[in-house]
């Protein structure tokens, strides 16, 4: 990657790492608990799980990661994160929750992931992609390591295409959310962050045209909540 890639990386695994601690605790309340359905959304298109083996990149202390497990008895999910704070958390709650013979957490980077070629029936990422230090080199990796006729399913904030709703959406993403998440977290510039990213983040058709130029098929963008975060799902071609 070149430097300013490798800045933005290493700025957001310390930024990541500082608000570990209340990470889970502000996406519950920032999202007004609608976090938790929309990752159910994004389980249900993977399709059939039974005998999978998943990837959950960028996953963070593992909420996707436990609701792709619990979804099926039988799948088994590797959980990659970068930030060794997310990781500890992560593995501390799989271990909680009784999943640790099927859910692994681990240290991973997106841009350089350390597992084989075609190894995983399907790949995720929930609200990471936009932080990816290079996006085009990520969604690469995401194929690398998927099967052919694999699934990848990513879960990513948007912006709402309503202009009222999304009046009243920037007023709260980038006015109310920075300051109770900075209150609650200790860190405002972690959540003063956050809606920067996703304003600056490729929107739904731009994004759908890397997917496809990643080597993947049947794209698809389906809004969530009046369109404040969607998903992209798509099929690694055969």
């Amino acid at each position: 990657m070149s430097d300013l890639k490798t800045a933005k990386a290493e700025m957001v695994r310390d930024m990541f790492s500082a608000i570990a601690h209340r990470y889970d605790l502000l996406n519950h309340l920032l999202s007004f608990g609608m976090d938790i359905l929309w990752r159910k959304r994004a389980v249900a298109c993977l399709g059939a799980l039974d005998e999978k083996q998943v990837l959950d990149m960028a996953c963070g202390t593992g909420d996707l990661s436990v609701a792709i497990a619990q979804a099926s008895g039988s799948v088994r999910v590797t959980g990659g994160d970068f930030s060794s704070k997310m990781v500890e958390l992560g593995r501390g709650k799989i271990l909680d929750k009784g999943l640790s013979e099927r859910v692994t957490i681990e240290p991973a980077d997106a841009m350089s992931l350390h597992y084989p070629d075609n190894r995983f029936d399907g790949v995720t990422c929930a609200f990471g992609v936009r932080n990816f230090g290079d996006l085009d080199r990520g969604l690469a990796e995401m194929a690398r390591v998927l099967k052919p006729g694999g699934r990848l399913v990513i879960l990513e904030f948007t912006t709402p295409a309503n202009p009222f709703f999304a009046a009243v959406y920037r007023l709260y993403f980038t006015r109310i959310l920075p300051f109770a998440g900075g209150l609650i977290s200790g860190n405002g510039g972690a959540y003063r962050y956050l809606p920067d990213s996703v304003y600056k983040f490729p929107g739904p058709d731009e994004f759908s045209e890397k997917i496809r130029g990643a080597g993947f098929g049947g794209v698809t963008f389906t809004p969530l909540t009046f369109g404040i975060c969607g998903i992209h799902s798509a099929t690694k071609a055969t």
